[in-house]
């Protein structure tokens, strides 16, 4: 190319540029100076609003993937500010709740008043939640520095919302219910108003297409909970709509009003994985209010999917197995000569993986369904058996006898005793003038267990054996080794759990030197919870490493396409016990449910060997002693820990076919081919 040419092009390209410049220039005149005014007005009234897009929940399954708890398509029911009219809005809300109740689907309503007669508070101590906040707003909105009564504070708020006297009473609490709930969350422009989730797409269909006589009304569509089962209510629990106070904190996190968070149980536990990042929605209204554009400027970040370390098929067995045989402990205690066991009326159960500290089943008895939790609420919260309640966490009881492995491995490790020592059972314990407490078997028959070592001690749950040794060994050595096994403290498990007590003399002011016999066999203060005793017996079992109990085993994204975090054993102590100490332990446990041992019946003919320990720790006078049951399997190479306590159940060995119901189904002998050879003992078949 020569010279020439290359001129020529330059000069046309100089042309072609002088000529976007200037038809871009003339374009930008005719905006600015021939419609600059107008477009101008058009930006100055028109508003940009951002919404958050509901990100998706976690799923929760079990160590196989089978799913727990998953997610469902469903609607919500929101208010949004920019379409609200504010002259109608009590009879929107009026009308939109009777849709709402007509389909059985409750809204929200946190006022504390009756919403039938007689018009009284529905809560007794103004010092919880929902209590400071209705104070709160007596005193901001009404104010009034003290509560009024009951009566009052309906009047005030029909005068304050403007409710007509035309409507009904039922009318009038519903309204001034919808609006008390709508300012406590700061109903707004950037806060829209969730009324009710869960909605069918019947009833989100009835409500949308009423949509010109309901402003400000809309349907969205949302993912509300699914529970997959029916079992491990109480270690999955729920979740609810965000609270004022709760976004106040965490807020910071991401959160909004209208959010889903967990409340209870493994859902606030593991909300941190659970919870998604919300998407942004934005809405451009004109100066009349209306939506001139609507687009995502942010899709949603789904939850992890959490998978736990629980059996599913082990955990619906062990809360089957739990609730038939307290039923069976009752109507047999009821027609026995000493009515034992006729009181029975709840319980808990752990099973525990020996070498890891993960939990395979967790149940407590009685119960409630979570997908009928919000409607059953009140009436579970108001039953005196407390089904609410997480027995084998927050559950505390006194051990009785299984506490004699911990007295067991104290004298043997501190060279009390060896597995050989005997000690002579002479019924009655004569050591001190004023305490002369006597061994079971004595006070029962008059009989004594004669000379006999730590593995028969354990076997025949000689008191006598124990006393000798806890009057020898002191109460701070035995106070010390049940510390150093996990007893008297939280175990750190994820959903928290009661630490409970040692009997000591900092737990008991008025300490007697003779207390340490009653310590010594398991009565006395102790006070501990199910997962603490099956974690106690794992540790003495697998050669005395501590794990903490552990509910969560790894978690993965969504999409199941890649591990987010895999979860390893925590040892929280090591304690080198001596294998002869290990031995004699394993061998009076393993008598216990063989030959003539206080569990025998229950394990006739078992074909796994297995080692347990039964107790009955007394209770108040008048109601039957709580039965406990501790035990471990394989014998030689043991799996898995099992703790089950029955409420006033009358003795240990009622509540062992628990455990032999959970070994069938661990060991799979549920599948085998003619489960008539199992059918001795007390072998529960499904």
């Amino acid at each position: 190319m020569n010279r020439k040419q290359i001129t020529i092009r330059i000069i046309a390209l100089a042309l072609v540029m002088c000529v976007i410049t200037g038809v871009l220039s003339l374009r930008l005149v005719y905006l600015q100076l021939v419609h600059g005014e107008e477009y101008a007005a058009s930006a100055q009234s028109q508003t940009s609003v951002r919404y958050n897009i509901k990100a998706s929940r976690g799923n929760i399954l079990d160590r196989d993937g089978a799913r727990m708890v998953s997610n469902q398509l469903s609607y919500t029911v929101q208010f949004n500010d920019y379409e609200w009219n504010r002259e109608l809005q009590n009879e929107v809300i009026l009308r939109v709740c009777e849709i709402l109740d007509q389909s059985g689907i409750e809204h929200y309503d946190s006022l504390p008043l009756t919403k039938i007669f007689p018009l009284v508070y529905t809560i007794e101590d103004f010092d919880t939640r929902d209590g400071k906040a209705l104070q709160e707003y007596v005193k901001k909105k009404l104010k009034l520095e003290e509560l009024p009564s009951a009566a009052e504070l309906f009047t005030r708020l029909c005068e304050l919302y403007e409710i007509d006297t035309g409507y009904d009473f039922k009318e009038q609490r519903c309204i001034m219910g919808v609006r008390y709930e709508m300012e406590r969350r700061d109903f707004g422009a950037y806060a829209p108003f969730t009324l009710a989730t869960g909605l069918d797409i019947d009833t989100a269909a009835h409500i949308a297409q009423l949509y010109q006589e309901l402003p400000g009304v809309s349907i969205e569509a949302d993912s509300t909970r699914r529970y997959e089962t029916t079992a491990a209510a109480h270690m999955l629990g729920y979740v609810g709509i965000i609270w004022k106070e709760e976004y106040a904190e965490l807020k910071d996190q991401g959160y909004g009003l209208n959010d889903i968070l967990g409340k209870a149980g493994l859902e606030k536990a593991l909300e941190s994985y659970l919870h998604g990042v919300d998407g942004k929605e934005t809405l451009v209204t004109d100066i009349t209010g209306q939506v001139v554009e609507r687009y995502v400027s942010t899709e949603p970040d789904p939850g992890d999917n959490c998978f736990l370390t629980i059996d599913l098929d082990l955990q619906e067995v062990a809360e089957q197995a739990l609730a038939e045989t307290i039923e069976n402990i009752r109507i047999k205690g009821a027609s026995s000569r000493t009515g034992a066991g006729a009181d029975a009326e709840g319980g808990a159960v752990v099973v525990i993986d020996v070498d890891t500290g993960e939990i395979l089943a967790m149940a407590s008895y009685p119960t409630y369904n979570l997908a009928s939790f919000n409607a059953d609420y009140k009436m579970l919260n108001e039953d005196p058996l407390t089904p609410m309640v997480n027995r084998a966490t927050s559950g505390l009881y006194p051990p009785g006898s299984t506490f004699k492995m911990v007295t067991s491995v104290a004298a043997l490790e501190e060279g009390i005793i060896t597995g050989n020592t005997q000690i002579r059972d002479l019924g009655r314990y004569t050591y001190w003038d004023d305490y002369q407490p006597r061994c079971w078997i004595y006070k029962d028959s008059g009989r004594t267990h004669g000379l006999i070592n730590v593995s028969e001690a354990l076997k025949y749950s000689c008191n006598y054996f124990y006393y000798e040794v806890g009057r020898v060994m002191g109460i701070d050595t035995l106070v010390e080794w049940a510390s150093r096994l996990g007893l008297g403290k939280k175990t750190g498990i994820e959903l928290g759990d009661k630490a409970g007590q040692i009997a000591s003399p900092e737990t008991i002011s008025d300490w007697e030197g003779g207390l340490v016999l009653q310590a010594a066999i398991g009565q006395s203060a102790h006070q501990f919870t199910p997962l603490q005793l099956a974690n106690y017996v794992a540790t003495i079992v697998n050669g005395g490493t501590r794990y903490q109990p552990h509910l969560l085993k790894k978690v993965m994204d969504y999409s199941l396409s890649e591990t987010v975090e895999e979860i390893e054993p925590i040892v929280l102590d090591q304690i080198d016990l001596k294998p002869e100490t290990i031995e004699a332990v394993k061998k009076g446990m393993r008598g216990v449910v063989t030959e003539d041992g206080t569990a025998s019946s229950v394990f006739l003919n078992y074909p796994i060997e297995v080692g347990g320990k039964t107790g009955s720790a007394q209770t108040r006078s008048g109601r039957s002693a709580h039965g406990v049951f501790v035990s471990f399997a394989p014998y030689d190479e043991p799996e898995i820990a099992v703790c089950v306590v029955g409420e006033h159940a009358g003795s240990g060995g009622s509540v062992a076919p628990v455990c032999v119901a959970i070994y069938n189904e661990y060991f799979g002998l549920n599948e085998i081919d003619d489960p008539s050879d199992l059918s001795e003992g007390g072998v529960v078949h499904n």
